[in-house]
């Protein structure tokens, strides 16, 4: 895996015929996302990036295309939006899902998919040196650590947009080989869909969570007396990292873990 390849440039417009082909397309949402992907792979960009792998790793990339594709399909009930909530802190618009639906208690968003692809050493070393080394290449992939298994993994899929919330509506579960997510409350349309990342996954206590029900109650990153305490746990250690690469508390994944036995 080479985390800096540069690759040839497919026309937005030609995607975007894909999309609205599968919009207007009668039939079942795994027949029409099937033929949105066979078209994908006709692209010549796709098909010179894809040309190096075996028809197992082709196999798995038209998988994680087809999730994308999924949520086109008017009978989702989700949409990927941006969001501007962390932008002061990352400097970047970031990204969310929203409901497109209203969402009942107990439902599960099948649509909002993700998987954990294995990392080698060596791969995870080479992503976490990408940051350094090449300043102008933004990061678009997600890296989880599993206690369980004592290594990282890259978080791949539309679930990986999912963003944490002190007083979430969500939460994350296994459903087979996928992770998935159930409703824990109503959700209205235009409301963002959000789980619990665990207590110590923004610091200590999310002593740094930007969420917005930290917002609002006045804790988390928005606690007037977080400067002070800032002082104090510089002094104490640097342990509390929330870098999504190398924090080691990251029990997002935890829970995916215990919940599997």
């Amino acid at each position: 895996m080479d985390s800096s390849r540069r690759l040839p440039k497919t026309d937005a417009q030609q995607l975007l015929q894909i999309v609205r082909r599968l919009v207007v397309a009668k039939g079942p949402v795994q027949q029409v996302t099937r033929q949105a992907v066979d078209e994908l792979l006709l692209l010549p960009a796709i098909r010179y990036y894809l040309k190096l792998y075996t028809q197992k790793q082709i196999n798995a990339f038209a998988t994680h295309a087809s999730r994308y594709f999924e949520l086109y399909h008017p009978s989702g009930s989700i949409e990927i939006a941006h969001t501007s909530r962390y932008s002061h802190h990352t400097g970047k618009s970031e990204l969310c899902i929203l409901a497109t639906r209203f969402l009942a208690p107990g439902a599960v968003i099948t649509e909002l998919k993700g998987s954990m692809a294995n990392l080698t050493d060596e791969e995870d070393r080479e992503l976490k040196r990408t940051d350094l080394r090449n300043s102008d290449i933004r990061r678009d992939f997600s890296v989880i650590h599993s206690k369980q298994m004592k290594k990282n993994h890259l978080f791949l899929g539309p679930a990986r947009f999912v963003n944490h919330d002190c007083n979430n509506n969500c939460e994350l579960f296994r459903e087979g080989k996928y992770i998935t997510f159930r409703v824990l409350r109503s959700i209205a349309i235009g409301e963002e869909i959000t789980a619990h990342y665990g207590d110590g996954y923004f610091g200590r206590k999310n002593r740094h969570c930007l969420c917005e029900t930290c917002e609002k109650n006045g804790r988390g990153g928005y606690a007037q007396d977080l400067h002070d305490d800032d002082c104090q746990l510089n002094a104490d250690s640097g342990s509390d990292s929330n870098s999504d690469t190398d924090s080691e508390t990251s029990s997002s994944d935890s829970e995916v873990e215990a919940r599997r036995h």
